[in-house]
């Protein structure tokens, strides 16, 4: 049968995996200071150079835990990167990510600060910014689900 439909962007498939097109794209690799979850937003350490924490504010995030061949699902259905282990950070590039609710296609990203998910919702009481870089929806939804972003 002849394919007769193609997409600008695939499919979501999973929280943390990178567009497998996006360019430029940047990953910088750290220990993890304690468990964090896939696509989770990261902030530095206590040894900055060398170790992320999962980020608690918009300010200070410097990318996003994303995606690698080594992760496997534990039986509660988290997939996070364990203390010690290393974490794939992007700092600039397309993955797909978690929201809190709709978003719209090329609204600013925000932080959703309980869970760690996105919003293009207003910034207010926890929904924050993000200082440090620039994250936009590539791709919408029509609630809570995946959305492909850009950061930069």
């Amino acid at each position: 049968m002849a394919q007769t439909t193609i997409y600008q962007y695939g499919a979501a498939a999973f929280a943390g995996l990178m567009d497998g097109v996006s360019n430029p794209r940047s990953i910088r690799s750290y220990a993890a200071e304690e468990a964090i979850p896939l696509a989770y937003p990261v902030k530095l350490g206590t040894n900055p150079e060398k170790e992320v924490l999962k980020a608690t504010a918009g300010a200070g995030v410097i990318g996003f835990a994303v995606h690698d061949h080594v992760r496997e699902q534990a039986s509660n259905g988290a997939v996070q990167f364990g203390i010690t282990e290393t974490v794939n950070v992007l700092t600039q590039g397309r993955f797909w990510a978690p929201t809190s609710d709709a978003v719209v296609a090329g609204a600013t990203a925000n932080l959703t600060v309980a869970d760690g998910t996105l919003t293009d919702a207003s910034v207010t009481a926890g929904i924050e910014a993000f200082t440090q870089i620039s994250v936009t929806f590539i791709t919408g939804t029509t609630g809570a689900g995946l959305a492909l972003v850009e950061v930069k």
